[in-house]
């Protein structure tokens, strides 16, 4: 990735492969995610644990997923779309890919590094899910210091929001579930949300497990 790069890209990719159309500088709790239950896109804002500036050095990366969902969540509402459902595994799957490019330097939707987990497809098994229809959003940009959880996540929906085919998936009416997931390498940050359209996930054998 350029220096000042801002990318973001955009996959689907159904059951056979088959393309469709920092912890808290403060001593604060970190996220728990039974908290799914009592937080929604209506109440996320009133939680300061969002405004939060980020320790790079020990991200609570629950926190900044959580965030993202959310703010997927309100976006959704606002354009007269229905609430998706948090859904754990699609959290691995994201949260997992967003590592990996980091780490191994890359960005897409296919991780060149690994046959294992090369497709959207296979990293879902991988986190648990047995019947994947995902669909998938990713994002980069270059590292921001002094941010709180709230902007950076804001960050990406913007980006996500400003090109159409993001858009269209973050509106989709196709859509079920969905798990969010980002990470740092120090030098850029990445994020993905991963979808479950048409049918609720069934629950598979997982080898990844949440951050």
């Amino acid at each position: 990735m350029n220096k000042n790069a801002t990318l973001c890209l955009i996959c689907l990719i159904f059951l056979g492969g088959i393309p469709g159309t920092i912890q808290a500088q403060t001593a604060v709790q970190n996220w728990n995610r039974q908290e799914y239950q009592t937080t929604d896109h209506s109440n996320f804002r009133k939680n300061k644990r969002f405004e939060q500036k980020i320790n790079a050095d020990a991200v609570d990366y629950a926190l900044l997923n959580a965030c993202i969902f959310f703010l997927t969540n309100e976006q959704r509402v606002k354009e007269n779309k229905s609430v998706l459902s948090y859904a754990a595994p699609l959290e691995v799957a994201a949260w997992h890919h967003a590592r990996r490019m980091a780490e191994e330097d890359f960005f897409g939707h296919e991780d060149p590094k690994s046959s294992q987990r090369k497709t959207t497809d296979k990293r879902a098994r991988l986190a648990g899910i047995s019947n994947p229809y995902i669909a998938e959003n990713v994002a980069g940009r270059s590292f921001l210091s002094n941010v709180t959880y709230l902007a950076l996540a804001e960050g990406f929906m913007e980006q996500w929001m400003n090109s159409p085919g993001h858009r269209s998936n973050i509106l989709s009416d196709k859509a079920l579930q969905l798990g969010s997931g980002a990470f740092t390498n120090g030098k850029y940050w990445y994020a993905t949300q991963c979808y479950q359209w048409f049918k609720p996930i069934v629950p598979g054998e997982a080898m990844d497990t949440l951050p």
